[in-house]
């Protein structure tokens, strides 16, 4: 056999151990795993303010199940300010001895361990701890804050004054939001606010001009006048008579 023969029938086997060793290192496809629990919530200490970063942990026995430790935050300052945390804690598919349905965890904070125990499951857990004689506290909150309905209040005034249009009433002598009926100019106190009783309904003041009526009714000056023409034809004519009889 020649030694090129010879390479030739060597070269096959070492090619195919080569392709097996490569498959072996090479992974097929990369692992998922399932969602961790995500612990949070207030810290308290009746000894005084835990220092802001101070590292935080989560275990479950023995075993450490975050793979990236949390930190001490301040959610608020002034005499508001408390301490939170927030850290994940893995299943047992992501590390063996951790998260499995209701496995106990404990909170670590610093050196410490909390009474306060929570129970496993993915997703938020919300578990406030507290060290001393201190109780845990709840989340912080803002309080809401009731503002007026700016869009329904606009809506309903403008209802209002497209229907009092419609009926007739000019625009211009509709009264908008906040404002004062006053004397109109050319009256005495001219500017000054109309007095009213109560109710709301509107009297007239001392040196309140009088207006005629804007709703086609006869002006009170007319019949003053009519009433004294009849009069003056009811003197002539009895002028008239008077001197008839006279001549006679």
């Amino acid at each position: 056999m020649t030694n090129l023969n010879l390479v030739r029938r060597c070269a096959v086997p070492v090619a195919i151990l080569a392709m097996a060793a490569n498959a072996a290192i090479t992974p097929v496809s990369a692992q998922v795993f399932g969602p961790p629990s995500t612990f949070f919530g207030t810290i308290v200490d009746s000894a005084g303010d835990i220092p802001e970063n101070t590292v935080v942990e989560a275990y479950i026995g023995e075993t450490k199940c975050n793979t990236k430790d949390g930190k001490v935050l301040y959610a608020t300052d002034g005499r508001n300010r408390i301490a939170t945390y927030i850290i994940d804690v893995v299943s047992d598919e992501q590390k063996a001895g951790c998260g499995k349905r209701d496995s106990v965890v404990r909170i670590k904070i610093g050196d410490r361990f909390a009474t306060q125990t929570g129970t496993w499951a993915a997703g938020p857990v919300e578990l406030g701890v507290a060290f001393g004689s201190a109780s845990p506290v709840p989340q912080p909150t803002a309080a809401p804050t009731a503002t007026p309905n700016v869009a329904a209040i606009a809506t309903s005034t403008s209802a209002a004054r497209a229907t009092s249009i419609a009926n007739g009433t000019p625009a211009a002598a509709l009264p908008t939001i906040g404002s004062v009926a006053t004397i109109p100019a050319g009256s005495p106190g001219a500017g000054s606010p109309v007095p009213t009783t109560a109710g709301g309904l509107v009297t007239a003041g001392p040196g309140t001009a009088l207006q005629d009526d804007d709703d086609g009714g006869f002006p009170v000056w007319g019949a003053v006048v009519i009433g004294l023409l009849v009069l003056a034809g009811i003197g002539g004519g009895a002028g008239v008579m008077l001197a008839r009889s006279r001549s006679r």
